[in-house]
């Protein structure tokens, strides 16, 4: 591997990662012409990048024969990622953390989390952490391209009795037909 392929993104004076200022810097030397990658685009539009090249945008179906959502990421900021279910789909989401936000002016998606207890305060919020179906995946009301869907996740806590076979509910519709209790609060998630 080379210099050039180790050049950050925004040196200014063109060093390696991690290379020094050479001590005599007075010198001008000519300027060396800059390698190009091979497709630039000037208009932003479907494409897929791998390990850093730009391709032609995805001609793969979506989900996987088995019902797995059919993704390549290979995650370079270590982003918590987690499996939820989507329509009896298993899709994958980025995990960013609680967020305090306004509802009524803020536009959000619905996430149901399938628990044995939960309870809320008088604000909506969770008093204790929520005791969770183990092995239970959360699901999601809608995936990037629906009209519903937003990146602001509220939580709905559906309250299952014990002996509830993890999984069993896999979609919005499931929890809705359920005849369990959901709890609609006013965590958030992005």
């Amino acid at each position: 591997m080379d210099d050039r392929s180790r050049l950050s993104v925004g040196s200014l004076l063109g060093l390696p990662l991690g290379g020094e200022v050479p001590a005599d810097t007075t010198s001008a030397e000519p300027a060396t012409e800059v390698e190009i990658p091979t497709r630039l685009m000037t208009e932003e539009g479907p494409a897929t990048i791998a390990a850093g090249n730009l391709g032609p945008a995805r001609s793969i179906p979506a989900f996987r024969a088995d019902g797995v959502e059919n993704l390549s990421y290979d995650n370079p900021f270590n982003i918590p990622i987690e499996q939820v279910w989507f329509d009896q789909k298993i899709v994958y989401a980025a995990d960013l953390g609680e967020v305090d936000i306004d509802p009524l002016r803020v536009k959000v998606a619905q996430e149901y989390q399938i628990v044995f207890a939960v309870e809320l305060d008088e604000f909506g919020k969770t008093k204790a952490e929520p005791e969770a179906v183990p092995g239970q995946l959360n699901i999601y009301d809608s995936v990037p391209g629906m009209e519903r869907y937003s990146p602001i996740w509220q939580f709905n806590y559906v309250v299952v009795p014990p002996g509830y076979q993890p999984n069993t509910l896999r979609s919005e519709g499931d929890c809705l037909t359920s005849g369990y209790p959901i709890y609609r609060s006013q965590v958030f998630e992005n």
